[in-house]
């Protein structure tokens, strides 16, 4: 197997990654940045549409202790005070250097930066770029970036198997490249993960096709532990139909009214101060009870009206207005139908506020760690996680890699062997990788979706079992092909099922309702607020309640 060696591993290319890259290469450390889809422009950031952050736009009344203490309420007490105080405290900086690289504000009509509220945030705090595509406008800033670095490659793609692990550190990759069909060892003295998260693991979704919760995988391969993964944002206003457009967050849905099939604003009983403008899980929540008593249309979708709001949509939202118009759905006319897609997983690989893990040499960021948002994400938070923790993981994985001496060539990891020998020996099964992949979100669709119960959570593992046994009778045609679909499927759907497993396990030993978790069984929040905590020993899933920690 051919190899190459580098300082520091970044495996994702979106907003999170190339931060990572970035900042770590302006340590003068080897970087080495892949991507199993194109360099820069896959993942989630590509829709992101604003981020929040403190700067010289900044209301008088707003602080880092006013930020914080917005987003630790909304974490339901499963924040972790360090990773707020980072991210609280880095932002603005992080925002004047994007800025300064390259990244110009949207303006109001004053010149000025336009600011807007965002449900969750008691203070306006959000801001936008490129008229709404402030991911997109972030992903180029960086990438532009990026590009001047010398000692920063890029690689596309080529999808992880597993990471490699050596006298109790992480030291590298086993990846395989889809355009040359063949694996690859890549030794490092640190790997970051940032590879986004699980919304492909069910049929709905806000996210793009990459995200299969690859790093989740990789991260519970080596031993890392993985915190509160039950805990998964349902965007709750995502458009329905079209199916073109299914999956697409409304993010306006704070401005309008949302109507169930019996014509009732329903949440005037769920959240009558606050109505529509409330945090999404409440809201996920609300319109999933809905659906469940069958107060519904027979696409299993309620109602939203916008039509008073038009002029303010149009303004602080006209990539989406457009993007609607364009399929269809004139928003001036009629109600759209919405109901909740898997859009974020607030749970991920444990981090301290450095972005380290407790597997020394891996550092994790973005979607693909866990401890911030708690049991829920606010608003326009992604971006910002990504900036911040990208940054410092860049920044602590390159000066650890100063300290560390690169081993003799370390050995393939069993799950890798595995993997690698049932791509070159699988052509008579009766299943196809995209069978898997689809019995997998059929699981998650009707066990592991907004209301849960016991009995659903138990069926979900049985299920999830037998899948696994599947995989012994699964068919690649053609696996020696360039780019082949069914290569990707079959290695990203042995990370789909690895984190699936570990969702339902995390669901299953929280005996509460909490943030995003409701299970219909547990309806109640106890009075104390616990982390489950998920690890692996000889492939076998550890579950546990733990306690939420200051650092």
């Amino acid at each position: 197997m051919e190899h190459t060696t580098t300082d520091v591993l970044v495996i994702g290319s979106g907003a999170a990654g190339l931060a990572a890259a970035v900042y770590a290469s302006q340590q003068d450390a080897d970087v080495l940045v892949i991507d199993k889809g194109a360099f820069g422009k896959s993942g989630s950031t590509v829709g992101a549409v604003q981020i929040a952050g403190i700067g010289p736009w900044s209301v008088p009344e707003d602080s880092p202790t006013a930020y914080g203490k917005d987003i630790y309420e909304s974490g339901r007490g499963l924040s972790v005070p360090s990773l707020i105080g980072a991210l609280t405290t880095d932002i603005e900086k992080r925002l004047r250097e994007m800025n300064e690289w390259g990244l110009k504000l949207d303006q109001n009509e004053a010149k000025e930066v336009a600011v807007s509220l965002t449900s969750g945030h008691t203070i306006p705090r959000s801001i936008s770029a490129k008229k709404g595509k402030s991911g997109l406008g972030l992903l180029q800033t960086l990438t532009k970036a990026a590009k001047k670095k010398d000692c920063l490659t890029r690689w596309s793609d080529v999808i992880t198997l597993e990471l490699l692990k050596q006298n109790g550190r992480v030291c590298g990759a086993v990846v395989y490249d889809l355009r040359e069909n063949k694996p690859y060892f890549i030794q490092s003295k640190t790997v970051i993960l940032a590879a986004g998260g699980i919304g492909q693991l069910y049929s709905i979704t806000s996210n793009p096709v990459q995200a299969t919760g690859d790093g989740f995988s990789l991260g519970l391969g080596v031993g890392a532990s993985l915190i509160d993964m039950e805990q998964l944002q349902f965007y709750p206003v995502s458009l329905m139909k079209p199916a073109s457009l299914d999956g697409l967050c409304m993010s306006f849905y704070h401005l309008g009214k949302l109507y169930n099939a019996q014509g009732e604003r329903f949440m005037e009983r769920y959240e009558p101060e606050t109505l529509e403008n409330t945090t999404r899980d409440k809201l996920s929540i609300a319109i999933g009870k809905e659906i469940a008593a069958g107060h519904c249309s027979s696409n299993r979708s309620v109602w939203l009206d916008a039509r008073d709001q038009l002029e303010a949509i149009q303004s602080y939202f006209p990539h989406e207005y457009s993007l609607c118009l364009n399929r269809g759905v004139d928003l001036t006319a009629e109600c759209a139908e919405v109901g909740p897609a898997a859009h974020f997983i607030m749970g991920g690989i444990q981090i301290n506020s450095d972005a380290s893990t407790d597997v020394p040499g891996l550092y994790a960021a973005g979607e693909t760690s866990g401890g911030l948002h708690g049991g829920n994400r606010l608003g326009n938070n992604a971006l910002s996680e990504c900036l911040v923790f990208g940054a410092r993981a860049g920044e602590a994985a390159a000066s650890f890699s100063k300290e560390t001496m690169l081993e003799n060539q370390p050995v393939l990891p069993d799950h890798a062997e595995s993997l690698l020998e049932k791509l070159s020996t699988s052509a008579k099964g009766s299943l196809r990788p995209l069978d898997i992949k689809n019995n997998i979100r059929n699981i998650m669709d009707n066990y592991l979706n907004v209301i849960r119960t016991t009995e659903g959570l138990n069926k979900a593992d049985k299920k999830l079992e037998k899948i696994e046994a599947a995989f012994d009778d699964v068919s690649i045609t053609n696996p020696e092909d360039s780019y082949s679909r069914e290569v990707l499927d079959f290695i990203e759907a042995s990370h789909m099922l690895r984190t699936a497993k570990v969702i339902t396990a995390a669901a299953n030993i929280r005996k509460e309702s909490r943030g995003a978790h409701y299970n219909n069984d547990f309806p109640a929040q106890n009075p104390d607020a616990s982390h489950t905590c998920v690890t692996s020993s000889n492939g076998l899933l550890q579950c546990t309640l733990c306690p939420v920690r200051g650092e």
